[in-house]
């Protein structure tokens, strides 16, 4: 019986691409502009760590897809070009603009949530974004209510794929594992879920990731977190 829902925030709850490609696009420009170079560094960094903009495709293994700004900022920090620039401040700039980048819901989510915790679900929220950043987005996106718990990269639980924040939900809201349903777009969402134990891990297709890398990894492949009501049953 599953009795508590954790969700990842990014590519699970709100649109991946129309939320987070026009943040990409805008820190490599800035990047680019820095050390005085134009939009072809600027499409050459993204492709470095994963993302092609001609074709709007991410690598399996690209950093973009799951890993903190932090991550993100170090390895753009690496790039002989941007030697001596502050690339985390630009990162953190862009990420950290809800208002530039608003977020995106991929659905209804007030009335997705309020029927889950209708049927006596706790839920939660489980992302590589920071714990300010994830409040604030379910603030915007009116679901700030609806959550008994939260945690971000920097909250003490770990990261992902290691199994420390799902755990801190089912203690925070009095649940095992078994009795939690993990959902998120990446496989290092899914690998969190396995190793915490979770009784149900579901991936979903509004992230980067494409079927074919999540299918191993998850009980079910669906293609939002919509379609969640009906997999969970009455």
């Amino acid at each position: 019986m599953i009795s508590g829902v954790l969700f990842d925030k990014d590519g699970t709850l709100i649109d991946f691409r129309s939320t987070w490609v026009p943040a990409y696009l805008g820190v490599a420009e800035d990047l680019a502009a820095a050390v005085g170079r134009d939009g072809a560094l600027a499409d050459d960094l993204l492709l470095r760590l994963g993302f092609d903009c001609r074709s709007s495709h991410f690598r399996d293994d690209s950093p973009l897809l799951w890993c903190t700004n932090e991550q993100i900022a170090a390895t753009w920090r690496r790039e002989p070009e941007l030697h001596g620039v502050d690339v985390l401040e630009i990162v953190e700039r862009h990420f950290t603009d809800l208002d530039r980048y608003p977020p995106r819901a991929v659905g209804d989510l007030p009335a997705l949530l309020t029927g889950l915790r209708g049927r006596g679900l706790r839920l939660g929220i489980a992302t590589m974004d920071s714990l300010r950043s994830a409040h604030d987005t379910a603030i915007r996106l009116g679901i700030g209510d609806q959550f008994a718990f939260m945690a971000g990269s920097d909250s003490g639980y770990g990261t992902k794929p290691d199994p420390g924040m799902v755990l801190a939900f089912c203690e925070a809201c009095g649940l095992r594992p078994a009795e939690v349903a993990m959902v998120g777009d990446t496989p290092a969402d899914l690998e969190m879920g396995r190793r915490a134990g979770c009784g149900l891990v579901v991936a979903v297709l509004t992230g980067g990731a494409s079927a074919r890398v999540l299918e191993p990894l998850a009980d079910h492949v669906v293609a939002d977190v919509m379609a969640l009501p009906g997999l969970l049953g009455g």
